[in-house]
C-alpha cells in the first residue's frame, strides 16, 4: 500500500495522490521517546554492546500507548544485544518536511526519517545529503527478503537506493464498494462488468427514495475515469499512472500525454459526465469531504474503493452486526492484470551526516524479523493485540503504529480479522507482484527541479480543472479543450518535454 500526498489534498490516493505527509529527543514539543535507553548488561552468546541512542524523525502524532511499546522495543533490542536503542521524534505534518529539510541543513545529527519524492527527497539526493544505501542493504539478508525484488529494482534513484522503499501493495486496483444487500433486494446477480454497476446504480436511483447511488469525496474523484473505463485493471496499451499528477505515458506511440487525452479512458470521462448529469454522482461531488460517514449512515449505495489495505477497512464497522452486506466490485476483477511500476510513495531514508549508520541498517534489519517487526507495528501481544494464525491478528487497543514511516514490509503485513473477505482477498492480490505487468516506465521518477517555474504554474490546473473534469461537473468536451488550452498558455508543454526526456532515459536501456 502506498501512502501518497493527494495534490490539492494526494490519497491517493495516488499521492494525493497529492501529493501529502525537533528539538531533542524526549520533549513534549517533538513527540520524542527513547523509552529509557538500556543499560548493557551480559550476553550469553556475545559480548555486550554498547548501546547506542539512534534518533528518528517521522511525520504526525505519536500513537497512542507509544511509550509503552517503544520500551519494549528498546528491551527487546538491549536482549537481543543489536547495540542499539531508538529515540522516535513525531513531527507535526503541516510543518514536517520543512522542518526535516532545516535540520539537515543545519547539520544535525540524527539518523533516520521518512522522506519522498512528493516531500524534498529529490532535493536531498541532488545535494548528497542521503546516504547510498545498496551495499548496505545487500549485507542485510533479513531487510533484503522481506521486501520484493520488484521494490528494490524499480525504487531506486539513478540506478541507488537512496531509501528503503516502504509499501504493502505493488500496483494499483481500483473499484467500488457496494451495498450488497440492495443488489440482492432486487434480483440482480454479483456485479462482474460496468453494465452491470450501471444497472445496480440506476436501479438504486429509480426504486430507493432515501438511499442515492454513488458517494466519493471530492478530491479522490480523479480515479474516477480510470474506474468506469473498459480498461480498468487492465494492462492494454496505455499506461495510465505515471506518478505525475494529470499526466500518463503511451506504450502505443511511447509519447507522453495529458490523462485527459488518453483515448483508454476516453469512455471513463464519457461515464462520469453521463453519472454526474444524471445524478447517480452527488450534485455535490466538488465539496464532499464526508463520503465515508455518509456510505456508513447508510445514505450510499456504493462508494469509492482501493485495494491497499486502508480504505475498506474503514467500513468494518458497518459488519459488526454480523451481517454480510457489503461487497467489492472490481472492474475486470476476473482478468485484471494492471499496469504497474513498482513505484512505491514513502521511503526511510539515511542522512549522509548520520555517525550511525550501519548501526540504523542493523535495526532496520532487526524490524524486518517477524516478532520485532509484530511489536513495532501492532504493539505489545497480548495488550495491544494478539495472533489470528500466521497473517492476521485481533486488535486489543488504541495502538495504531504509522507503518509507512518504518515497518511496511509486503512479506510480513498482517491483516485485521475485521477485515471483510472481498477486501482481503483483493488486498492479498495487490500484495502479490505476479498479479501485475511491469510498465515500461518502471524505474521513473520525476524529478521537476529544470521545469519547477512551469510546474508550480500547472500544478493548480489541478483543482481547478482536472478534478471538476473528473467529477463530472466539467463535461468531459469542455474540461478536455479548457486543460489544452491552459497547459498551452502556462508552459505545459515544457513540463511534458522534461517528462518525456526522463522516461526516455528510463526506457532507453530496456
Amino acid at each position: 500500500m502506498r501512502l501518497k500526498k493527494w495534490f490539492g489534498a494526494a490519497t491517493a490516493t495516488v499521492l494525493a495522490l497529492s501529493l501529502m505527509l525537533a528539538g531533542c529527543g524526549g520533549k513534549a514539543g517533538t513527540g520524542g521517546n527513547e523509552g529509557n535507553a538500556p543499560t548493557n548488561t551480559e550476553s550469553t552468546t556475545s559480548a555486550p554492546k554498547e548501546t547506542v541512542t539512534l534518533k528518528a524523525y517521522f511525520p504526525g502524532d505519536k500513537p497512542a500507548g507509544f511509550d509503552d511499546v517503544l520500551q519494549a522495543v528498546n528491551d527487546k533490542l538491549k536482549a537481543d544485544n543489536v547495540g542499539a536503542a531508538l529515540n522516535i521524534n513525531f513531527l507535526p505534518w503541516s510543518d514536517y518536511g520543512n522542518a526535516v529539510s532545516v535540520k539537515m541543513s543545519a547539520g544535525e545529527d540524527f539518523d533516520m526519517y521518512l522522506d519522498a519524492p512528493w516531500l524534498s527527497m529529490n532535493q536531498m539526493i541532488a545535494s548528497n545529503s542521503l546516504l547510498e544505501l545498496d551495499a548496505m542493504v545487500a549485507e542485510r539478508p533479513e531487510l533484503k527478503a522481506s521486501i520484493p525484488d520488484e521494490m528494490w529494482n524499480y525504487n531506486k534513484f539513478d540506478g541507488k537506493i537512496m531509501g528503503i522503499p516502504l509499501g504493502t501493495t505493488q500496483g494499483p486496483v481500483y473499484g467500488l464498494l457496494i451495498r450488497k444487500d440492495l443488489r440482492e433486494k432486487y434480483g440482480l446477480p454479483e456485479l462482474k462488468t460496468l453494465e452491470d454497476l450501471e444497472k445496480f446504480l440506476y436501479m438504486v436511483k429509480e426504486n430507493e427514495k432515501d438511499v442515492r447511488p454513488f458517494v466519493i469525496n471530492g478530491i479522490k474523484a480523479d480515479k474516477l475515469p480510470f474506474i468506469l473505463s473498459k480498461s480498468a485493471n487492465l494492462a492494454l496499451d496505455e499506461v495510465l499512472e505515471i506518478g505525475v499528477s494529470m499526466f500518463a505515458y503511451s506504450t502505443k506511440d511511447k509519447k507522453v500525454v495529458g490523462q485527459w487525452a488518453s483515448p483508454m479512458i476516453a469512455d471513463g470521462y464519457e461515464r462520469v459526465t453521463k453519472y454526474y448529469k444524471d445524478g447517480i454522482i452527488s450534485k455535490n461531488i466538488a465539496q464532499e469531504q464526508n463520503a465515508e460517514t455518509l456510505f456508513k449512515q447508510g445514505k450510499y449505495a456504493a462508494t469509492y474503493y482501493a485495494a491497499d489495505g486502508v480504505e475498506g477497512l474503514k467500513y468494518s464497522d458497518m459488519l459488526k452486526d454480523g451481517s454480510d452486506k457489503l461487497e467489492v466490485f472490481v472492474p475486470n476483477g476476473d482478468k485484471a492484470k494492471p499496469f504497474t511500476a513498482f513505484q512505491q510513495w514513502n521511503f526511510l531514508c539515511i542522512p549522509a551526516s548520520s555517525k550511525h549508520s550501519d548501526l540504523a541498517l542493523d535495526v532496520v534489519n532487526w524490524l524486518s524479523i517477524k516478532e520485532n517487526h509484530d511489536l513495532m507495528e501492532y504493539g505489545i501481544q497480548g495488550k495491544d493485540w494478539e495472533p489470528v494464525g500466521d497473517t492476521s491478528y485481533k486488535v486489543l487497543s488504541n495502538y495504531s503504529f504509522p507503518g509507512f514511516v518504518l515497518t511496511w514490509r509486503p512479506t510480513l503485513n498482517r491483516t485485521p480479522d475485521t477485515m471483510m473477505p472481498d477486501d482481503k482477498k483483493w488486498f492479498d492480490f495487490s500484495a502479490d507482484p505476479a498479479n501485475f505487468t511491469l510498465s515500461p516506465t518502471a524505474g521513473f521518477s520525476f524529478n521537476a527541479e529544470k521545469v519547477k517555474t512551469e510546474y508550480a504554474k500547472i500544478t493548480p490546473l489541478h483543482d481547478s480543472f482536472f478534478l471538476p473534469l473528473s467529477q463530472g461537473v466539467l463535461s468531459a468536451e469542455e474540461g478536455k479543450a479548457t486543460l489544452e488550452e491552459k497547459m498551452a498558455s502556462l508552459g505545459g508543454q515544457k513540463v511534458i518535454d522534461e517528462i518525456q526526456a526522463q522516461i526516455d532515459a528510463v526506457t532507453s536501456g530496456k
